[in-house]
């Protein structure tokens, strides 16, 4: 909890300083009506004064006064300054412990630098978001928005920008014990560090301690936070650096079983933090002074120390909530302030127009509303209708697909078990000498489909042929499949194909193999792991079809849907491996 502390401490160092909010009540409509002719860099530099002098609230209405400003057709300059607008009013948000409204500001810059051929401030604002996600503890959200930061000030270079983005990196990577992504942005920060700047230096050495510490080597990591509290000390740096190294040298030595050695600094922590009114920042110092005392049966001492923490915390907490109160009405008069502005330009420009003009375009507006809303309600129905029923019609494909498949299984088994049983039984027949009682062998379809009439059994034979051919192999895929292409495969003529498909199967030879090259597009439009590269076009040339437009068709006549629809209510039905 300490190390949490104490970086979330440094990451607020990197935010811009700002005082805090007057206490004075402000009344900004004048100030709103003063800026509102102004060209916007001269309201930026009176909001950053106001801000410098702690009149926030101001300096708030100042910073809404450019960013409403924004329009497509300004210039990059102007865009950028609205956006940057944004990131000064985040600032004071978050400088005040409004975070909410901060990442309200800095999600706004966002998107207006996202209108900016080059936007000037993404990365900065990225990195603030960042940094808010972080004062909720969401160390991964933190992370992705720092990526993002990363990502932008690579494509336009900001030397100070980057570093301190790289800095922010490397400690939420080891607040999270990510160590080796730590080390990978720590090695890119160190060729960004200013050596000529002591907080610069104090940081690389810091992070690296936290590596060090992750990794295992706490005397090293000891070692180096010594150093730099003498560095912090002989440098001028401020007290808080101080601290910040004597408590994650107490925690190393929590960490290597010496608890001897972590209360010396957790003493000298104390003392430097009373000296410098630092103890709400350093609170948990306490705490970890009082159970040392306690592990000890010290209780005199651990009361003592537990006395003084519970009290920082009751007023931390206290604090926090009038705080609270002083932020939401703060928020709701700047907010009320900024809405005024918006509506006296609304009445200036409405003023301008006539009232003829006015009626002409509200009632034309109203009745375009009207007719859109009620458009838009019958398509949105209709809609839903129309996916309704595509996916009923889908259902019934895939359980029609199945039972096909079921039903041909079970055909095929009985017709490899009628056959068994005949081989037995002229088996038994020869073995009996009874050739009389054999009768004729069952011709094969190529040897008897050549007569001239078809008996009942040879037209069951030609059909089980035919239909063995359609189920057990993908010749009909051939976009030259055709009548006499089939006649050959079962060694027959067209004749006596064309006529037991028509008598057997009630359908003309298309009609008959169309369906087995639709039910075959249908398992290779599901199967996205093997025909997800093809096209619909190119799964239709799969399956035997010269022409996309006949294959669409086809499919919508077989279906009740086109193939387009197929695939989406499939990928929907969560279907597509090893299928066709």
């Amino acid at each position: 909890m300490a190390r949490l502390i104490t970086l979330l401490y440094i990451f607020l160092l990197l935010m811009p300083p700002l005082t805090a909010l007057s206490a004075d009540k402000t009344q900004y409509t004048w100030l709103a009506r003063k800026a509102d002719g102004m060209p916007s860099d001269k309201v930026m530099r009176m909001a950053g004064k106001y801000a410098a002098e702690g009149r926030q609230g101001e300096a708030l209405v100042l910073y809404a006064v450019v960013y409403g400003r924004f329009a497509d057709g300004m210039d990059d300059a102007a865009k950028n300054l609205c956006a940057l607008a944004c990131k000064q009013a985040g600032a004071v948000y978050y400088e005040r412990g409004d975070y909410v409204n901060a990442l309200d500001r800095f999600v706004d810059g966002v998107k207006l630098s996202e209108q900016c051929a080059k936007p000037a401030y993404m990365a900065n604002l990225y990195n603030n978001i960042g940094n808010v996600y972080g004062v909720y503890l969401d160390y991964e959200k933190a992370v992705d928005y720092y990526l993002k930061a990363y990502g932008f000030v690579r494509k336009h270079p900001d030397r100070k920008t980057e570093r301190t983005i790289l800095t922010n990196l490397t400690g939420m990577y080891s607040l999270i014990g990510d160590v080796p992504n730590a080390r990978k942005f720590y090695g890119i920060g160190e060729r960004l560090k200013d050596k000529a700047s002591p907080v610069d230096v104090y940081m690389s050495g810091y992070n690296l301690s936290l590596i060090q510490a992750r990794e295992g080597d706490l005397d090293g990591a000891i070692d180096r936070l010594k150093g730099l509290a003498r560095f912090a000390g002989t440098k001028g740096l401020a007290p808080r650096f101080v601290c910040f190294a004597y408590q994650e040298i107490y925690n190393d030595y929590m960490a290597m079983g010496r608890p001897d050695s972590a209360l010396k600094y957790m003493l000298m922590c104390d003392d430097s933090a009373r000296e410098h009114d630092l103890q709400h920042t350093f609170a948990s110092t306490l705490k970890a002074i009082s159970d040392f005392h306690e592990d000890k049966g010290d209780v005199v001492k651990s009361n003592e120390y537990k006395s003084r923490y519970l009290d920082i915390m009751d007023s931390i907490y206290n604090t926090r909530k009038f705080d609270a109160a002083k932020n939401s009405l703060f928020a709701y008069e700047v907010g009320k302030t900024t809405r005024e502005m918006e509506e006296l330009r609304s009445r200036e420009e409405k003023r301008m127009q006539t009232i003829r003009q006015q009626r002409v375009v509200m009632g034309a507006v109203c009745a375009v509303l009207v007719v859109t809303v009620a458009f838009l309600a019958v398509v949105w129905r209709q809609k839903r209708r129309i996916n309704r029923g595509y996916a009923d019609l889908y259902a019934v494909n895939r359980e029609f697909m199945e039972s096909q498949a079921q039903l041909t299984e079970r055909l095929r088994k009985n017709r490899d078990d009628l056959k068994e049983k005949d081989e037995r039984i002229a088996a038994l027949e020869s073995r009996l000498d009874r050739p009389e009682a054999s009768g004729p062998a069952t011709p094969k379809p190529q040897a008897k489909y050549q007569g001239s009439n078809l008996t009942e059994e040879q037209r069951r034979s030609l059909a089980d042929a035919i239909q063995d051919i359609m189920e057990n192999t993908t010749e009909f895929c051939d976009c030259n499949f055709s009548l006499d292409a089939l006649a050959k495969l079962v060694g027959s003529n067209t004749t006596y194909v064309s006529q037991v498909i028509n008598d057997t199967f009630n359908k003309s030879f298309n009609n008959y193999v169309n369906p087995y090259r639709i039910h075959l597009a249908c398992s290779r439009l599901a199967d996205r792991d093997g025909f997800g590269n093809l096209t619909m076009k190119a799964v239709g040339e799969s399956v035997g079809f010269k022409s996309y437009t006949s294959f669409v068709n086809t499919f919508r006549k077989v279906t009740g849907m086109t193939p387009a629809i197929y695939l989406k209510m499939a990928s929907r039905d969560g279907i597509g491996q090893g299928q066709g």
